[in-house]
């Protein structure tokens, strides 16, 4: 690794308000396991467990991230936090014995998507893409979707999808579209 991580290959990150414009734009020339290392990171899972799950990264990829303030640790930017996931001091108040025993585990958008079918998300998208993001916008996600070359891109897309929703409609639409995404089949 070109230089020690902050907080290692064992730390937790999250996506910084850069990270989540880099999304957006696509400014930087980060190469294609960077780009969906960035699109499916969260604290849920260390640094090392990230890699694992993205064909092709690198430790230096994440160092990259990190280096270009598109990541940061965890514990460091709490605004950064991605949909859906407490905070840590949601965290540890729903951790206490009074919380209900019933109540299901909370777990990130990214592994939801995992207990999804990737071919199922991909109809969904098709689906939802041009009536949430526009006919053109619609029409060049609905294209990634059918170039898509692995699960792991289907659902990075995915990802990518819930995030340029929420950036333009808010977290409600967002939210709509997850459950959408997420239904049963």
């Amino acid at each position: 690794m070109s230089g020690a991580t902050v907080g290692g290959l064992a730390g937790r990150y999250v996506k910084t308000e850069a990270g989540r414009a880099e999304i957006r734009r696509r400014a930087l020339p980060l190469s294609r396991p960077a780009r969906n290392l960035l699109l499916i990171v969260d604290a849920s899972r260390s640094g090392q467990d990230w890699l694992a799950l993205v064909q092709g990264c690198v430790p230096d990829e994440l160092q990259a991230l990190l280096d270009a303030g598109l990541l940061a640790p965890a514990g460091a930017a709490e605004a950064a936090l991605p949909l859906g996931r407490p905070t840590a001091k949601a965290a540890t108040a729903a951790d206490k014995p009074a919380a209900r025993a019933d109540a299901a585990p909370r777990m990130s958008l990214a592994e939801a998507l995992q207990t999804k079918d990737h071919r199922v998300l991909c109809r969904r998208m098709m689906i939802e893409a041009r009536p949430r993001l526009g006919m053109v916008k619609g029409y060049w996600l609905a294209l990634e979707v059918d170039h898509s070359e692995s699960p792991a891109d289907v659902r990075a897309l995915a990802l990518r999808f819930v995030e340029q929703v929420r950036e333009v409609q808010g977290d409600a639409a967002a939210l709509a579209l997850v459950q959408v995404l997420l239904a049963k089949d």
